[in-house]
């Protein structure tokens, strides 16, 4: 439970990090809404097993979600699979999707080149096989795939556009040497 806390508190901490330094969601007065942003810290705080945990997490994502879409104006529910660009909500759907995999495939690397199994389950082990892939991914979908995803939708851009984007932003923020670094943090810090 503790790893858990700290890979969800880390969330918080890149989205903060990253969301006020993004011109285009500062362009569009986009911002972490702060009494959402403290009901998370608290609930993560306060869960007494992954359940609580897990569904603190998804109220996180889904305050994030209707951030974004207020400030580019278009409304959105998350629907996973649709493979659909009739509306801008189709499209960041599909673009959160296929940023989702791109994110997935980080983790995997990261944590293939540790020699960690990706199997390890942390938050998302009960739930999903390959948990610690999902966990890993998951620290850097809410900070650079969220934003993007409903940036490129804005900005019509297509899957390549949004994938070159996406991928520019991961390398620009050296996600790959963070997310080594955090695996080590994080296992100096269970010793």
């Amino acid at each position: 439970l503790l790893m858990a806390k700290i890979l969800l508190s880390e969330r918080i901490a890149l989205v903060q990090r990253f969301w006020l330094k993004n011109p285009i969601l500062i362009q569009h007065g986009i911002t972490i809404n702060a009494v959402e942003l403290q009901r998370f810290q608290q609930a993560i705080e306060l869960a007494i097993n992954q359940t609580e945990l897990l569904a603190a997490e998804g109220r996180w994502a889904k305050a994030l979600y209707k951030q974004l879409a207020q400030g580019f104006n278009f409304e959105f529910k998350r629907n996973e699979g649709k493979l659909s660009h009739d509306s801008l909500a189709d499209t960041a759907n599909s673009y959160l999707d296929h940023g989702n995999y791109i994110a997935y495939g980080y983790a995997a690397v990261s944590l293939n080149g540790m020699g960690i199994s990706f199997a390890l389950p942390i938050l998302h082990g009960k739930t999903r096989r390959g948990g610690l892939v999902f966990d890993l991914a998951d620290l850097v979908k809410d900070a650079f795939v969220m934003p993007q995803a409903f940036i490129s939708a804005k900005l019509n851009h297509n899957q390549k556009e949004f994938r070159m984007q996406l991928i520019e932003i991961c390398q620009d923020q050296d996600v790959l040497d963070y997310m080594f670094s955090f695996i080590s943090e994080l296992c100096n810090k269970i010793k």
